[in-house]
């Protein structure tokens, strides 16, 4: 009599293979996702920079938003986590011209670092 079918150690070669499959896609998800919200948070960060740098090219040169030192902002709220400073030099990489330097850490610490120059009319 001849039966037909699948031996044990079949079976139990198919299913490692099958785990080991199922474990390396599972993998492959967990570092995506990772990088998925390490990519956001990196977008929001130069977001934030560059919403800041924005609001002081709109500032007279003069402004007391303008005048140089280093500012430290803690962000609440949505942004709780994000810490943006701000630090501006006078007279750099000329007279009468300002330089600004923004940068923005994440939660997870990554840094985002945006320049711009401002120069009085």
């Amino acid at each position: 009599m001849s039966e037909r079918g699948f031996t044990l150690i079949e079976v139990l070669v198919a299913s490692v293979l099958v785990v080991v499959a199922l474990l390396g896609a599972a993998t492959m998800t967990l570092t995506a996702s990772a990088q998925v919200n390490r990519g956001a948070q990196e977008t929001l960060a130069v977001s934030m920079g560059e919403q800041r740098l924005e609001f002081l090219k709109n500032q007279a040169y003069t402004s007391g938003n303008l005048a140089a030192g280093t500012t430290t902002e803690t962000l609440t709220g949505d942004f709780a986590g994000y810490v943006r400073t701000t630090t501006i030099t006078d007279n750099v990489p000329q007279a009468n011209v300002k330089r600004i330097v923004i940068a923005t850490t994440t939660p997870s610490g990554m840094s985002c670092t945006i320049t711009g120059l401002i120069a009085n009319d």
